[in-house]
Formats: structure tokens, sequence, C-alpha cells
């Protein structure tokens, strides 16, 4: 503040007193700060660049490893190119394989050559997330259909007949060619219903003669479409793509497509007559199926990161969408250390936080009779019991099912529960030979660290009167509730 006996500014401190005169808490200031103040969020990564081309929602311009995939989907759309509408395709493959994507590519193309090239193609795509949208039913299905179609509000009141009807007028009023694509189809289940009537539509005279509806379905369930009716399998896909997990290789060349734009100091630069190589620091890669060369240069990341990543996303699930949030993950870890490199030790860290943020996610996601299964094997092993046999485990289940007050299942379908654990990597299930007395059977643990399981059930409002804490203690008092 300016001094007038000195004719200078001088710096002054920021004075706060509380005031309970007036009847809500208040500020006086008594002065102000000369000092400029800085935001912690001022700063610059010294990591990233345009780091939302490692996120999930980022959907790439090309996708060179699924070419294939791609000119099958073409095949597909190609007769709404030429008047007669597209056929029902059906896009199937483990998460993270590319399907989205391919799917959106495919449409983004086919919709350039409708308003650019095209004087005759009408064209209408509609992308819908059945699981975001909570889509289970074939009434929910129609409703949302009709609701992308017209911009009007979902319709209540009315039975699934009148819904679908009004679905068929909203396609009438557009006319010209239609596509659906139904993400996470099979989130519907059982209900085929509307999986049914759309690909009859024309056939059935639900629609005009210039209006060619079709669907496209992604799943990442290999078997769901395996257990649709005869009748909806037969009408539904014209045509079915398999999207098979990547190799190391195409991983590689994902991630070094995607750091060149996510992280500083990192390109991919053609080699021609005029690039120079350095053959003792630059990395010359392939990055795309036309053989040809790039040199790959990064200056944040170690040589070692990205087929380090590659090799840990191609042994597990060969997801690329996994293997992108490894290497975004590896780099925030080093951020917020302050490092100036990605090293092998933060993609190991990064490969620690996220499989502990997926199987959190996983098990608060499950079923009750599931986190019962879960609960009770959780018990067994903090007691130091495991492995340990279905009896046993199903003893605990009863009694922790009584106790919350949820139904409990018979031993058979909570041994279901616990191989369905097994199968999603949270516990370990092996058969066991059993001696002089019977034969074979299976013996379960966690496979998962014990204190993440326990973390995330305490805080599952059902197992509040749980107290894991005190089982496995000297005298083990919580595990006697349990046997």
């Amino acid at each position: 503040m300016f001094d007038n006996q000195t004719g200078d500014y001088r710096e002054t401190t920021l004075l706060l007193r509380t005031t309970r005169t007036l009847p809500t808490w208040g500020f006086i200031f008594l002065g102000l700060s000369s000092s400029p103040r800085v935001s912690r969020y001022a700063s610059n990564s010294n990591i990233f660049d345009q780091e939302e081309v490692l996120r999930e929602d980022h959907h790439p311009d090309e996708l060179p490893e699924r070419s294939e995939e791609l000119d099958q989907l073409h095949m597909a759309l190609s007769p709404a190119a030429r008047g007669v509408g597209a056929n029902n395709v059906f896009l199937y493959g483990k998460a993270g394989q590319g399907k989205t994507a391919a799917a959106k590519h495919e449409l983004s193309e086919l919709r350039y050559h409708a308003k650019e090239e095209s004087d005759h193609l009408d064209l209408t795509a509609l992308y819908i997330s059945c699981e975001s949208h909570d889509i289970s039913t074939s009434f929910r299905a129609a409703s949302r259909i009709y609701m992308e179609l017209t911009g009007n509000d979902r319709p209540t009141g009315y039975s699934t007949d009148a819904v679908v009807d009004m679905m068929y007028d909203a396609m009438n009023e557009i006319g010209g060619t239609i596509i659906i694509v139904l993400d996470e189809i099979d989130s519907l289940g059982t209900d085929d219903r509307i999986l049914y009537s759309l690909p009859r539509a024309r056939s059935q005279g639900y629609v005009n003669d210039n209006v060619y509806p079709s669907v496209i379905g992604i799943s990442n369930d290999l078997q769901w479409r395996d257990n649709l009716s005869p009748k909806v399998k037969s009408s539904l896909y014209d045509d079915s793509v398999l999207f098979s997990p990547y190799d190391a290789k195409q991983l590689r060349q994902i991630l070094r497509r995607r750091a060149a734009k996510g992280f500083r100091g990192t390109e991919l630069v053609p080699i021609d007559e005029n690039t120079s190589v350095d053959e003792s620091t630059d990395k010359v890669v392939t990055i795309d199926n036309s053989g040809d060369e790039y040199v790959f240069r990064s200056g944040v990341l170690s040589t070692d990161v990205i087929p380090l990543v590659s090799a840990i996303a191609a042994q597990d699930k060969g997801d690329a969408r996994q293997a992108i949030k490894y290497l975004r993950k590896a780099g925030e870890i080093a951020d917020r250390a302050g490092d100036t490199k990605v090293e092998d030790s933060h993609v190991r860290a990064a490969e620690s936080q996220v499989e502990k943020e997926t199987v959190r996610e996983a098990m608060l996601e499950m079923t009750t009779q599931a986190q019962l299964t879960l609960a009770a094997i959780t018990v067994v092993e903090l007691a130091g019991d495991t492995p340990a046999r279905t009896k046993p485990i199903y003893g605990v289940y009863k009694s922790i099912a009584e106790e919350v007050g949820s139904d409990k299942l018979v031993q058979r379908r909570m041994r279901d529960h616990l191989k369905e654990l097994d199968m999603q990597g949270i516990i370990d299930a092996r058969k066991k030979t059993g001696g002089s007395v019977g034969g074979p059977a299976y013996h379960f643990e966690l496979q998962v660290e014990k204190d993440i399981v326990k973390d995330v059930l305490e805080n599952v409002t059902r197992f509040a009167s749980i107290d894991f804490d005190s089982i496995g203690s000297d005298d083990q008092p919580g595990l006697e509730r349990y046997t």
C-alpha cells in the first residue's frame, strides 16, 4: 500500500479477522497484500502436451491395426451408398479392441459421402450406449431411439407396442437410410423383441418404402449372441465382425501414435532422403501397416516405457484402452512427483494403481449375492484359513447373509459365485486331490490384496455391522461370529 511519509509503496500482509456480529460468519479485510498470488494450477506440465489424446473418450482418425475389420464393416454399410439400405452387422470382441471406434469411423466416412459426394443418399445415423442409458428392455430401447430421432422427451405412460409405433412414425417422418448403433447391446439381456422388430421393419410394413432402417450391434460379451433366439439371430445379423485382442506389436504402434501427440518433446518423423537418423539415440519404428518407417523420439519417455506398457497389456487382455491408461497414469505419477522423465518404475506403479482401481470398481458393481460370497471368503482369508473348500466358506456366507438380512443361496449356487469371482481374477480357484477321503475338490483364496477387498466391503452399506478389523486377531472374536 502507499506510504504517505516516504512516497513509496510498501508490502503489507493480508489480515483476516473473523467476526460473529452478523447472523452468519463474515470476514473483515484489514489489508491486502501487494505480493502477487500464484495458483498451484498455474504451472504447466513437464510431461504432457495434448493430454486429451490419452483419454478413453478420444477416438483416433485412423485405425491401421483394424484395417481388415474396417473393410468388413465397410462392405456391410456399402449397400446404403447404393440406395438399398445398410446390412445389419454385429461387432464383437473383448473390451478395448476398437469396436466402437471402428463403428464411429465408418459412419463418419459414410456421413461425409452422403453430404459431399452423393446426391441421393439421405442418411441419419444414431449412436446409443445401452449401458450409459440403462437400456435393459425393448421398451427403453424404443424410447431412446424415438428420443434421438425426434429430440422429444422420453415417452411415459405408454405400452411397449405404442412406443415402438411412435419410433416407426418418427422414422417415417425422417425417411431415407437410418442406421442405429446399439453399443453394449447385450444390456438388453433376453428381451430381444426390439432386435426382432427393427430388421424386419420393411418386410412387415412397419415403415414406408422410402425408409431403410438397420442396426449395428456392439458387444463385449462373446457368448451373448449365441443365447439369442434363432429367429432373432437369422434376421438381425447379416454380417458379423470379430475384433481379436491386439498383440504387443500392435499396441506399441498405437501407443507411439498417441505418445507423439500426448507427451512433450515426443514426435514421429517419417524417414525419407532428408531425414537424419542418429543410430545411437533415435528409435526407428513402423506405426501402421504400410511398412513405412519413422523415427520415434521422446525427451520425456525413457526407451523401455512403451515396450513395457505394450507387453503388460498384451499379456493381460490385449486391450488398447488399458495400455493407453497405463501410459497416461505413468505420466501422471511422474508429473506429480516432479520428475521430468517417465521411467519403468512409473509404469510399474501405474500398473498397480490401475489394477486396484479396476478391482474396486468391479467389486462395487457386483450383485448382492456376489458381494456376500466375496465377504465370506474375505472373512476366511483374514482368519488365515485359505485356501479353503466350499463348505467352510458357505458356513461363513450363511452367517453373514443372516446378519445383514439377505436371502441365502444353497451351497451349489454360492459355489457358482465363487467360480465367477475366479473368472474375474478376484479370487483363485484350484482343483486339488482330496486325498484318501473324497475326490478332487476346489480350494479358494483371494487373488487380490485382502486389504483392498476389506476396504471396499467396509464401504458397502449392507456390511456396516461387520467388524473386519477384528477378524484374524489373536482371539479372533470377529471370526467366531461366523463359524
